[in-house]
């Protein structure tokens, strides 16, 4: 982390120096700054366990080289650590941790006035800890991506910003690291529960986004062809089939400003299908020939892994003065299982209903604009996570929790 803060300052220094951008002429950069950053510390208290701290870095250096009036190159470096902090259901340890390093470079090209294209290439590499002795570079779920895009952007409305953007993008994910110990031990009759694509795949994104008058939404299409993950069958082994995942996700949203009131809230909607299944395995002798006699101790779960999921999120800012402003909102994360029965304390299933998870964060907080590139914030958020499924002995799924933290902001 030390090396981190120490390259972020390095680039604030180089970023603020006004004499490392040169002009073409009045008002005309040739070379155009983008620096975004936040740097935030929390303190999380939950209704069970201990009291922990955790602390967020997310920054974004870009540069756009303008070639002639037509011709432009953008690009990018993401620089995003998660720290420990409260996690929907069924993703990830309150402790987990993450480090993104990510890589996008642009070419723009205005064909008429109304049109222009965006191909581009990025790379990202990704390290996660899940323990507190772990080292990044071993990380289990460490990841590599690398990828190119096209996108188009259609202007239909300059007076009202009105922007119709399709785009394309396919990505080569590697987990380098991963391996399922459990699998390896029990043999082929196991299935580990995972928050993602875990496995080596290609991920692909279709979507079309409309921006008009400060509203936008969109619909996105992603489908991930694993490329060694095969689909577990009804006897408890790996088949033939490979694995296959799709979400289509439909968002609305809108940015405005009434008197003194600021709002910006986004609704969304996500149908995530896999066509892998789960064999729950109730304790650590149990095998395949169990779920075969039929057996509770072993059990096999089809489509484990749909679900359709409503996230609704109401930021709002009450603008006091020019640099004060009180902040609050509720966000609201609801995702239904179809095809997965809940768990009770003793891992049994309840097959007479559908596992379903809500997690509700309701925050209020101050904001001061320091300056006209910086601000600071102070939010207290009260999260309460519930879920029907009451096994927890690896995730936690009903829980309350209160937070408060500490950000400054930074926007060049």
């Amino acid at each position: 982390m030390k090396k981190v803060i120490i390259f972020l300052i390095v680039l604030t220094v180089l970023f603020f120096n006004s004499d490392s951008f040169a002009t073409t002429g009045e008002g005309s950069k040739t070379f155009s700054p983008y620096f975004d950053m936040t740097l935030s510390e929390g303190a999380f208290i939950p209704s069970d366990g201990n009291f922990f701290s955790g602390g967020n870095i997310k920054t974004q250096v870009g540069l756009l080289t303008k070639v002639n009036p037509s011709n432009s190159i953008f690009g990018l470096y993401n620089l995003h650590y998660s720290g420990p902090g409260f996690q929907p259901q069924d993703s990830k340890q309150f402790q987990d941790r993450s480090l993104l390093h990510g890589f996008n470079v642009e070419y723009r090209r205005d064909i008429i006035k109304s049109l222009k294209i965006r191909p581009g290439i990025s790379y990202s590499k990704e390290y996660r800890r899940t323990g507190a002795n772990e080292a990044w570079e071993n990380g289990l779920y460490n990841m590599d991506s690398f990828g190119g895009q096209l996108a188009a952007d259609y202007y239909f409305d300059f007076d009202r910003d009105g922007i119709l953007t399709f785009q394309y993008l396919t990505r080569d994910v590697k987990f380098p690291n991963y391996t399922d110990l459990l699998r390896e031990f029990q043999g082929a009759g196991y299935s580990s529960e995972v928050s993602g694509g875990l496995q080596d795949q290609t991920l692909n994104n279709i979507s079309i986004r409309p921006k008009w008058n400060k509203f936008f939404g969109g619909l996105t299409y992603i489908w991930q062809d694993y490329k060694n993950e095969r689909v577990i069958d009804s006897n408890g082994t790996y088949g033939a089939t490979r694995q296959k995942d799709e979400n289509i996700t439909l968002d609305f949203g809108f940015h405005h400003i009434l008197s003194i009131l600021e709002m910006y809230p986004v609704i969304s909607y996500t149908m995530h299908t896999s066509n892998q299944n789960y064999v729950r395995y109730k304790y650590l002798g149990a095998s395949s020939t169990n779920l075969l006699s039929g057996s509770s101790d072993v059990t096999f779960i089809k489509g484990n892994y749909n679900y359709n999921e409503l996230n609704l999120n109401i930021p709002v800012d009450l603008l006091i003065t020019s640099k004060w402003a009180i902040s609050g909102g509720i966000n609201i994360v609801k995702r239904d299982y179809t095809d997965r029965p809940p768990r009770n304390s003793n891992n049994n299933y309840d097959f007479n209903s559908r596992q379903s998870n809500t997690l509700t964060t309701i925050s209020g907080g101050i904001r001061k604009q320091l300056n006209d590139i910086s601000l600071f914030r102070i939010n207290y958020s009260l999260i309460v996570g519930s879920s029907n499924n009451t096994f927890e002995k690896y995730l936690p799924y009903n829980y309350t929790g209160n937070s408060i933290s500490i950000a400054y902001q930074i926007t060049y």
